[in-house]
């Protein structure tokens, strides 16, 4: 009996020996265990930190500095703005008026508003002449609206110059510049040829048109509601006429009507206040210290250079 007891105490002895052997095990499992997760997920998590703060990095562009606008840059702006209140009548004075001579001297002098007197030849062509007469233009005692398009393209401006047409005046400056056309003659053919062209370039609102005639502007605003129109009045009593008209957006005054009066009624009846024609300087000055919204000038050099002298090129 004595031996079966020893035998069946070194068996438990050798199981109690056996399951803290396991136990040690099992606990030198788990701390390997622990030390790898912090190892491996604290790395982890290291490296998406980083990861993450150099997307960061990289996706927050650095300050871009803004460069500081150029002296010629300045310049340009300032033109640009003096130029807003000027008219370039008929290109520019002299017997070379309303051709691509006299609109390039008031464009190299900076002007962006372009205005010509349109006629209609017997084609149904747009050309730029004041007079329908051509005697006063070139010298040959006709009328161009009686004209084919190749008699108009034999003549020449006492200057030498081709009379050209406002198709040649669209396609040489573009949408670069405003364009002032005066329909001379209130006739359906002349306001449709107008129309026809406009739509043509799709000039809406590249076009300002002007006329001293009414019915010349009032089928234009079913057609055109967005084209700013211009009535060139002759005297106190067609002044009145066009204050009463919404489609009138300008009313211009010869200079005798240029005064504070005038540009008031204007502007309280939503009227641009324009002046007609402006060449010297005192009458130019003058404009300028009125306040006048735009005027028209054979002399638009002298125009813009007094602009930014006395209203500083503002709006």
């Amino acid at each position: 009996m004595e031996g079966n007891s020893k035998a069946n105490s070194k068996r438990r002895g050798k199981a109690k020996r056996r399951r803290l052997l396991i136990i040690i095990v099992l606990l030198l499992l788990c701390v390997v265990a622990a030390v790898y997760i912090i190892l491996h997920f604290g790395a982890s998590k290291d490296e998406s930190a980083e990861a993450t703060a150099n997307e960061t990095v990289e996706e927050t562009p650095a300050e871009e500095e803004v460069a500081e606008p150029s002296q010629e840059e300045l310049d340009a702006a300032a033109t640009e703005k003096a130029a807003s209140h000027v008219y370039s009548h008929r290109g520019s004075a002299g017997e070379d008026e309303l051709t691509i001579a006299a609109y390039d001297r008031a464009v190299e002098a900076g002007s962006k508003y372009l205005e010509a007197d349109i006629v209609v030849s017997a084609s149904g062509t747009v050309y730029l002449a004041h007079d329908d007469q051509a005697f006063d233009m070139t010298g040959y005692n006709g009328f161009f609206s009686g004209m084919t398009d190749g008699q108009i393209d034999e003549l020449e401006t006492k200057a030498g110059n081709k009379i050209i047409r406002l198709k040649d005046l669209f396609d040489k400056y573009g949408d670069s510049v405003t364009y002032l056309v005066d329909i001379k003659y209130s006739s359906s053919r002349n306001i449709d040829a107008f129309t026809e062209i406009v739509k043509e370039y799709g000039y809406e609102k590249n076009v300002i048109a002007v006329s001293s005639y009414f019915n010349a502007l009032s089928p234009l605003e079913e057609e055109f509601p967005d084209m700013e129109k211009l009535y060139v009045c002759q005297d106190a009593a067609t002044f009145d006429l066009a204050l009463g008209k919404e489609y009138v957006d300008i009313i211009s005054v010869p200079a005798e009507l240029m005064t504070a009066d005038y540009l008031e009624a204007a502007h309280n009846n939503g009227k641009k206040f324009s002046v007609w024609t402006l060449n010297d300087e005192k009458e130019i000055s003058d404009a300028i210290d009125l306040g006048v919204d735009t005027y028209f000038t054979d002399d638009s050099a002298l125009a813009i250079r007094l602009e930014k002298e006395k209203r500083g090129g503002a709006e």
